[in-house]
């Protein structure tokens, strides 16, 4: 993208509240993913039209997540040694996510009966490790990867490598994900091996830390909105034509790193850290708490869902798709606070 980008200054005792806001609508997006299971089944029906539509404006919920994590720590060299920050960074994920798929491993043979106990040692390991007690916990293997993976991307950190940090960025976007996707429409497959062979989702974390580092012009930003807006639009209308061409379920864009979600997530990126309010010191502690549960919100919903679920049919309740997600929230937030202030089990939910 050429347009003229200078580094924004960002004082040490700022405490960013467009992060915490982005990390809030990134929960609340998963939350309404969850709740729009629906979508997964083929059907004729509004119900099923107004499930496309959800799905392709909170897609941008896990890519989010990770642009957040690019913005937050890819420059973590400038505080702190590699030591000490894959110290402060693992066990925040290893614990909750060996506590909390055990519990989820007994939640599903004694509440919802969709487990076993599994035989040997090794079928326990492979289990937790495909992610099989709760199938979101993927995402939680997928931080551990891009936090093993940050010390070699780090540097594009640096000043100096600023011009590296934006071709990672344009070489991937054009020959990762624009050109084949494009090119896949008309039956035309390139060799799969010509492009930047930064592989899975690194791309997020780069361009997460781009867009909060770099201030981008009125003009830019407008014509990113409008692609992010776009981007919706063809999420939705490729979903609904594909499949009603087809009579099953047709989704082209289930990858975080296809480029609709790449352009949807970071307009709201932009939008947000743009958004020119004046927070009180009071909003920004209030706001810094919120965002603090996100994890810990990601960690435990799944259950309150299912029980949710019994009192309403998701594939047929507005209430259950449009208004739990709301009250899964809070629900699930009042918890986390909780388990936060009990110094023994604070470190299940960081």
């Amino acid at each position: 993208m050429a347009t003229k980008v200078r580094k924004a200054k960002i004082e040490k005792n700022d405490a960013l509240p467009h992060i915490d806001i982005l990390n809030i609508f990134a929960i609340i997006g998963v939350l309404f993913l969850h709740h729009n299971m629906v979508m997964h089944i083929y059907s004729s029906s509004g119900t099923w039209v107004t499930a496309i539509a959800v799905k392709a404006v909170f897609f941008y919920a896990v890519p989010l997540f990770l642009m957040i994590t690019g913005a937050t720590l890819l420059g973590y060299q400038q505080r702190y040694d590699t030591k000490t920050f894959f110290k402060k960074r693992l066990s925040k994920i290893i614990i909750p996510l060996i506590f909390w798929s055990v519990f989820m491993l007994f939640w599903g043979i004694y509440y919802s009966h969709d487990l076993k106990m599994p035989s040997t040692p090794i079928d326990f390991f492979n289990s937790f490790m495909g992610s099989r007690f709760c199938s979101i916990y993927y995402f939680m293997f997928a931080i551990l990867g891009i936090y093993i993976t940050l010390p070699i991307l780090s540097p594009l950190a640096e000043k100096k490598n600023r011009s590296l940090l934006k071709y990672a960025i344009i070489s991937f976007f054009i020959l990762n994900t624009l050109v084949p996707d494009i090119l896949s429409f008309f039956k035309i497959w390139p060799n799969s091996s010509l492009r930047l062979q930064l592989a899975g989702w690194a791309i997020l974390p780069l361009i997460g830390y781009y867009l909060n580092t770099s201030h981008i012009n009125r003009k830019w930003r407008i014509l990113l909105y409008a692609l992010g807006a776009a981007s919706i639009l063809y999420h939705f209308f490729a979903v609904f034509l594909m499949s009603t061409s087809a009579g099953v379920l047709k989704d082209p864009a289930t990858e975080y790193n296809q480029f609709p979600v790449i352009l949807t997530t970071s307009a709201l990126f932009v939008f947000v850290k743009n958004i020119k309010v004046k927070f009180s010191e009071r909003a920004k502690k209030a706001l810094h708490t919120l965002s603090g549960c996100s994890f810990g919100v990601y960690l435990i919903h799944m259950p309150l869902l299912q029980l949710e679920s019994r009192f309403l049919s998701p594939s047929k309740s507005i209430v259950f798709r449009f208004l739990f997600p709301f009250l899964t929230y809070a629900i699930c937030v009042g918890i986390v606070l909780l388990l936060k202030k009990i110094p023994f089990l604070r470190r299940i939910v960081p």
